[in-house]
């Protein structure tokens, strides 16, 4: 062995050594107090001197050398006796002989944790320090509100001694003494060293030097000041809490209070705000609680059980301030805490600042688009506009961030690192798409965009609308931002369409093509997960549709939309009252709605006029005639499908009069017939697959008899063009029966 290692007054290297020693000190302490053997010389863990010990800790603080027994007594000024508790709790835990001696003490039947009359017969010897000593175990003793100690208190009896209640040492605790964590925080804490990011929070600068100037005064005067930072998710709470610590020079600690606000854990919320005070006082950090609103206590009324009350309001639930997060505030100092929405009743704590973000707009997306990009020393390609990207996508600061950062490495695999590195559009969206989140998929159905302009068939005035409405979109930043529209009129800057006409016609049809043609999703709203019983869940549940659809770049589609947006009746009964209350939410909620919205319905007299005037587009979708019929068999067959050479389309669009879904259904029908009897697709299997979906749908066609096609009869032949037909009889189109519908003509390609 070395000289440095033999002397006994050199500073200790580690905090393990000197917990060694500690731990030693009190083995034979405690042997001598029951009269046990004294260590032998052999044994390695021998007590040393305790005045040696005492030199050996000077000299490490001395040498700069973190011991963390001597941190802990000094953050929180522990006294002798707190010490001792520490030690004891400690030995208990890690040395096995230790533990024996004191299950010898306190008998067998109280188990291996130590007890409360135990840790006070080892460390005290006067009446006056026992007494003292026990105190330090209630609720408001020092180990156990900085969460040093845990005292386990059985539910029962409730009438146990104060010296019969059980001590652990807190694991994180314990863990961090021995060296073998470098913190002693669970895993809900996180501490943050701060960036100088403020200057990037998206808070007016004089705001910003006001809150730095205000918080300094308060630290300096030790006051206690809470800071709420409210807004969305993503809209940079964290973030300006963390330039704030930078300005202050102090570390932050993060709560994730979601990790803690179970029921489980809710019986425990002091002993985990204990944690919390711990770990600001050893890092000397702000505590930031966020989500603290997961904490309060929610208080629901009772509902009706029986079906028959059905019709009442929905009781809401209560928020009520519980009296630890009281208190820790109330003690905490300056202190942040952040949610979704501002908390009134917070006042109780004391001194509130209320800091609201909001969501940020398109022109402040494409600006932080336009800074990350410049930190990451990216180039982009001609085909990116970032304003249309930051008005298409509503992405949050944070989810741009990760979005940015995944484009350029996107584009980078791509090149494989050779030649210049340019991120694309695609680049951009594609890494945009993975950052939505939403949960629309809880309440909508995604429908898929298979559809394509070439597949449509439909009158050139609904062409032109469908291009005006993508037209919208396109222009919005221009019409609405550049030009002023949009301060100089209060509208809604969304887009809502009603597409209307008979079932079968291609309503939903393009619908996915305008959501394909904007690379948008597109989600049909599912009325059974919309629709509640109980009177205001409908509203908020719409109020979720539209919400997450604005926030996840989603077109949102209302198939047959009369069952929502009926008319409006004379309030005769409390059920009339409740039920225009829906369509009054939606009138009010399509106001303010920017996304786009498209609803279809084969009653278009049924929609309150209300919302008609709201509507953006009304396309009116009609019937085909012989020559629509025929473009629509021949889009239905890929170019792969074998056909024979005897089909004619127009033979087929002349002879029978079905709806675009029933010709897409025969058409299927046809192709599984001709594989099953292993031939190609040719005139006598559509014609059979064709009378066999319409016997299906009801609809009576007879075959041709002497070469003369028979029509079907007027009152039941189906409604046309492309789409999914569902087999309802359509109204007639504006004007009565003399009316001649337009023309309907097939798109080869966008014009």
């Amino acid at each position: 062995m070395s000289d440095d290692i033999l002397d006994p007054v050199a500073p200790y290297l580690s905090s393990r050594e000197h917990l060694l020693d500690e731990i030693a000190i009190l083995r034979a302490r405690t042997a001598a107090l029951i009269g046990g053997p004294q260590a032998s010389p052999e044994d390695t863990f021998a007590a040393p001197d305790p005045v040696t010990v005492e030199r050996r800790v000077m000299l490490s603080v001395a040498a700069g050398i973190d011991l963390r027994l001597p941190r802990l007594e000094y953050t929180f000024a522990l006294s002798a006796v707190e010490r001792g508790v520490l030690l004891c709790t400690l030995a208990s835990e890690v040395d096995p002989l230790f533990r024996s001696v004191c299950r010898g003490l306190q008998g067998e039947l109280a188990g291996p944790t130590l007890q409360v009359g135990t840790i006070i017969e080892l460390i005290t010897r006067q009446l006056e320090q026992a007494v003292d000593a026990a105190l330090l175990f209630l609720p408001d003793g020092k180990l156990r509100a900085s969460a040093l100690v845990t005292v386990e208190d059985p539910l029962s009896p409730r009438d146990v001694p104060l010296q019969a209640l059980r001590v652990k040492i807190d694991r994180n605790v314990g863990l961090y003494l021995l060296g073998a964590r470098d913190s002693s925080a669970p895993e809900w804490l996180k501490l943050v060293r701060p960036q100088p990011v403020l200057g990037k929070a998206r808070l007016p600068a004089e705001r910003k030097a006001d809150l730095t100037a205000y918080m300094h005064t308060a630290m300096e005067r030790r006051a206690q000041l809470t800071l709420e930072l409210s807004g969305p998710p993503g809209v940079g709470r964290k973030f300006l809490a963390e330039g704030l610590c930078h300005e202050l020079g102090r570390p932050m600690l993060v709560a994730n209070c979601q990790a803690v606000s179970g029921p489980l854990e809710r019986d425990n919320l002091g002993a985990r705000l204990a944690e919390v005070r711990r770990e600001t006082a050893l890092s000397g950090a702000l505590p930031y609680l966020d989500n603290y609103d997961q904490l309060l206590t929610r208080q629901d009324p009772l509902r009706a059980r029986d079906d028959e009350q059905s019709q009442q309001v929905a009781p809401t639930p209560m928020l009520i301030f519980t009296p630890e997060l009281k208190r820790f505030l109330e003690t905490a100092g300056v202190a942040f805490v952040g949610a979704i929405e501002r908390y009134e009743p917070l006042e109780q704590a004391g001194e509130v600042v209320r800091i609201a973000l909001t969501f940020p707009s398109p022109r402040q997306r494409a600006a932080i688009w336009e800074q990350v990009y410049e930190d990451l020393s990216a180039k982009l390609g001609e085909d990116v506009d970032l304003v249309e990207i930051g008005r298409k996508l509503a992405l949050d600061a944070q989810r741009i961030q990760a979005a940015a950062r995944a484009s350029v490495s996107a584009a980078a695999l791509r090149t494989r690192m050779e030649g210049p590195l340019v991120v694309t559009r695609a680049d951009v969206m594609e890494a945009s798409k993975n950052q939505l989140q939403h949960d629309l998929k809880s309440l909508a159905v995604r429908v898929d965009k298979a559809y394509r302009w070439e597949d449509l068939v439909i009158s050139v005035d609904g062409y032109h609308s469908l291009l005006e409405m993508i037209s919208y979109a396109a222009n919005a930043e221009q019409v609405y931002d550049k030009w002023g529209f949009g301060n100089k009129h209060t509208v809604a800057q969304g887009i809502s369409a009603l597409f209307s006409g008979p079932p079968g016609t291609g309503k939903t049809m393009c619908a996915s093509v305008i959501a394909r043609e904007l690379d948008m999703e597109l989600f049909r709203v599912d009325l059974s997960r919309v629709v509640s019983k109980w009177i205001g869940e409908t509203e908020k549940n719409l109020a979720r549709v539209f919400d997450e659809a604005q926030r996840s770049n989603a077109v949102v589609l209302f198939d047959e939309a009369d069952s929502l947006f009926a008319k409006r009746t004379e309030v005769k009964s409390s059920v009339d009252r409740y039920a225009n209350l829906e369509v009054n939410f939606l009138l009010q909620r399509m106001e303010t709605f920017n996304g786009i919205t498209i609803l279809t319905t084969n009653f278009e007299d049924t929609i309150d006029t209300a919302f008609k005037r709201r509507l953006t587009f009304r396309i009116r979708f009609e019937k085909p005639d012989a020559d629509a019929r025929a473009a629509l068999w021949a889009k239905m067959f890929p170019e792969g499908a074998e056909l024979a050479a005897d089909v004619s389309f127009e033979e087929l669009g002349r002879r029978y009069e079905v709806s675009g879904g029933n010709i897409r259904n025969a058409a299927i029908r046809s192709a599984f017939l001709a594989a099953s009897e292993g031939h190609a697709i040719d005139m006598n299997t559509l014609v059979r697959a064709t009378l066999r979906e319409a016997r299906e749908m009801g609809v009576l066609i007879a075959e041709e008899r002497g070469g003369a096609p028979v029509e079907p009869v007027d009152e039941l032949k189906p409604d046309a063009a492309n789409g999914d037909g569902d087999g309802d009889e359509a109204p007639l189109p504006p004007g009565g029966p003399s009316s001649r519908p337009p023309k309907l003509v097939p798109i080869t390609h966008r014009r």
